[in-house]
């Protein structure tokens, strides 16, 4: 396989694909112009080690060299970055700050780091909604995605564990013992069951991403990646990481979705029990045995003494009102989902073609 398909064979499951934007060359073009006047290329020439580096990942990436141009810039920050607008041209930026804190095994984690955001295509990908809630989760799980592709570039755990812990904290090896059942333990000791703000950062803690790694490289394509045999099914592997991100990060915005998806539905179905006519005894039972009691009584007092005409209107304003809220929190997943639910909806009801209205209107 090349570089592309190993990385989307372990593409972590909450990094959801998304349609790809037309390329714009020009676009990187004036970018690595402006990097070539500031900073300096890598290259066997100038900085052989670094050079060194880039062929290694790509190679063990089975990713063609000439796709990747990579720059060196001067900044006291630890932080390094890939910029691609095509399929086939990219290129990695390191600040010096991450180059003279990293040995150079731990620079090739970084280098495949980065290089995964291109071998996944996530920087011409279709941009999500960038306040939605659904969006954070995407971000994170595509950090879930690269750093796998990190681990294949240097293939040494203790590697890409000791750049992930070096790079997020700024410690070199004189402070740390990277002992990893104590640095692990720091889950524990998290009192909140989810952290309010974790919700709105675009990478998981280090914590979770060094559990996240860990996770992996115990799977099966990651031992058969390095010439080992067995390991976990990367579905059950994906399973115990969500857990994890749900547990500290991601649940109540997981619970903000569903619960905007099951207001959809609820007032989906009551506009289409509703707009011929009475809700039938029938039809109350329905929403009772799908939504429960409580919400079946709060429509009742809802409807209670008012004419039909203002009770289907109230509800076409409430059902429209869900289906935005849904788009919200969720684009992606809605953009998928809102007419299959309205598809459900009218072939249990028979009421074939009654949401084209709701539709045109959203």
């Amino acid at each position: 396989m090349n570089g592309f398909k190993i990385a989307d064979s372990i593409r972590y499951v909450d990094d959801i694909k998304l349609r790809l934007r037309k390329p714009n060359s020009q676009f990187l073009i004036k970018y690595e112009n402006q990097l070539a006047l500031n900073s300096i290329k890598i290259s066997k020439e100038i900085t052989p080690a670094l050079q060194n580096s880039v062929d290694q990942v790509c190679k063990n990436l089975n990713l063609q060299q000439d796709y990747v141009n990579a720059y060196i810039t001067s900044s006291s920050e630890i932080q390094a970055g890939c910029i691609s607008d095509s399929k086939d041209k990219c290129i990695i930026t390191l600040t010096s700050a991450v180059i003279n804190l990293l040995s150079n095994d731990e620079i090739n984690f970084i280098i495949g780091h980065e290089l995964g955001h291109f071998l996944l295509h996530h920087n011409i990908e279709e941009i999500m909604h960038e306040d939605s809630k659904e969006t954070f989760i995407k971000k994170r799980a595509q950090e879930i995605s690269v750093d796998r592709i990190g681990l294949l570039a240097c293939k040494n755990l203790d590697v890409s564990i000791r750049a992930i812990v070096k790079s997020l904290s700024g410690l070199n090896e004189k402070y740390l013992t990277f002992d990893m059942r104590s640095f692990l333990s720091q889950l524990e000791n998290i009192k909140s069951s989810y952290s309010d703000l974790d919700q709105f950062s675009s990478h998981p803690s280090f914590i979770l991403r060094v559990k996240a790694l860990l996770r992996f490289s115990l799977s099966e394509p990651y031992l058969n990646f390095v010439g080992g045999a067995g390991g976990t099914n990367i579905k059950d592997v994906d399973a115990l990481i969500q857990k994890d991100l749900n547990k500290y990060i991601d649940t109540e915005i997981r619970d903000d979705i569903n619960q905007s998806k099951e207001n959809l539905l609820f007032w989906g179905y009551v506009y289409a029990y509703i707009k011929e006519g009475l809700l039938t005894k029938e039809n109350q039972l329905s929403i009772s045995k799908k939504f429960g009691k409580q919400k079946k009584d709060k429509l009742i007092k809802m409807i209670k003494n008012r004419s039909s005409e203002n009770v289907v209107n109230d509800v076409y304003e409430k059902l429209i009102s869900s289906a935005h809220d849904f788009r919200k929190v969720a684009p992606h997943q809605a953009k998928k989902e809102i007419n299959m639910i309205f598809i459900s909806i009218e072939n249990e009801t028979n009421s074939k073609g009654f949401f084209n209205n709701i539709i045109r209107d959203i």
